[in-house]
């Protein structure tokens, strides 16, 4: 058997073998060539169906102005709560010892001179008698433990303090002590968290640590109607929109599964770019709609405006809505997600995300983000 020759098949075809991978990826390294266009600016009509937020009108935030452990939250997320009504608590057993601390230090300093008379003053507990009764009623229902509403109770209860008079204003100069004993009441009062206005708690912030922190948020409190759609829109419609009589008037709704609810424009904004925002209202019934979902805001005109358009194929649908890939000046490519409008014969409004002088991509296929590209 020729074994020379069957060597050098073998290397044959190895050789032809390398050759083809090396030329293979050498064919896949090199960048893919794409076609590009900008959007052309086209005259469109100002109307607009989308998907928008939904966020509530009225919301306030309740900020602690004092910082510690909460000792108790009386509300969950979702309670209707009303005016004045005790959200949380926080712990002031701290404050507690530094007052009982000081008010001993004031019964002795005006110990020291003689009393002509003697006086009491009462100090008040840091926690409302109808606080208290709530937490009762929370403490049946299983909302808080027996511990927790024995130590809101324990602040409900006031103090009796004999203080003594003095003759000539001879008696102990106690003025620091006393302003110290208001500080710390001012501060026990704060420890009670009150709701600013009536409405939904929509958000319990450090919940699980059930740490205060002065000047930041604890809890969120909202209503549940009127609510606001925010959508971006080029400018050129803003401008439509702003005008106090459109022509043959403007129309607007939310779309709430198939329902219409009608609102109107309230703010228009004064962005620079492309696109500014406009924010619609409407009063909505209990429960129709869910704060902080997506719900399909229509504007109508009968107005015309110029906005920038693209083909509809170069549009690009994903998770997260659509999209378009843009080369950029190093001719990389990068992912831009948009806000399509309103379809007239084979083009698309863009409301928001892109430039006239973006180049978008018009060739099939997908491409990753930062990949080169040829033009």
């Amino acid at each position: 058997m020729n074994y020379s020759w069957i060597r050098k098949y073998w290397i044959y075809i190895t050789v032809v073998a390398l050759l083809l991978i090396a030329g293979g990826v050498f064919a896949w390294m090199q960048p893919r060539t794409v076609q590009v266009v900008n959007p052309v600016e086209r005259q469109m009509p100002v109307r607009i169906s989308h998907e928008a937020n939904i966020t509530a009108l009225y919301k306030a935030s309740v900020e602690p102005t004092v910082s510690g452990p909460v000792s108790t939250f009386t509300v969950k997320v979702g309670d209707m709560v009303k005016v004045g009504q005790v959200l949380a608590m926080i712990d002031t057993t701290s404050l507690q010892q530094q007052l009982q601390s000081l008010l001993g230090q004031l019964q002795e300093a005006r110990s020291r001179v003689p009393q002509q008379s003697a006086s009491t003053m009462v100090v008040g507990g840091s926690v409302s008698s109808a606080d208290v009764d709530r937490a009762r009623h929370m403490r049946d229902a299983g909302i808080i433990t027996n511990r927790e509403f024995q130590s809101i109770a324990a602040r409900a209860q006031s103090q009796v303090i004999t203080t003594p008079s003095y003759a000539g204003g001879s008696g102990a100069d106690t003025s620091g002590i006393e302003a110290a004993i208001a500080k710390i009441q001012a501060q026990m009062a704060a420890a009670q968290l009150l709701s600013p206005m009536e409405g939904r708690v929509a958000a319990i912030y450090n919940e699980d640590r059930k740490i205060a922190i002065e000047g930041k948020p604890l809890l969120l409190i909202q209503q549940d109607s009127p609510v606001v759609a925010t959508l971006s829109v080029p400018q050129s419609f803003g401008a439509i929109l702003k005008q106090p009589n459109i022509t043959g008037g403007v129309q607007v709704y939310l779309d709430v599964n198939g329902t219409q609810v009608p609102g109107q424009i309230t703010f228009v904004g004064t962005e620079s770019g492309p696109s500014i925002t406009v924010k619609a209202t409407f009063n909505v019934q209990p429960g129709q709609v869910t704060i902080g979902e997506f719900y399909t805001l229509v504007i109508e005109t009968k107005a015309e405006a110029p906005a920038l358009t693209l083909p509809t194929e170069v549009i690009r649908d994903g998770e997260n809505g659509s999209f378009v890939y843009v080369v950029t000046e190093d001719n990389t490519i990068d992912i831009r997600a948009i806000e399509t409008g309103l379809t007239v014969d084979g083009v698309v409004t863009i409301l928001d995300g892109l430039y006239p002088t973006d180049r978008v991509v018009i060739t099939k296929g997908n491409y990753e983000l930062g990949e080169s590209v040829h033009l």
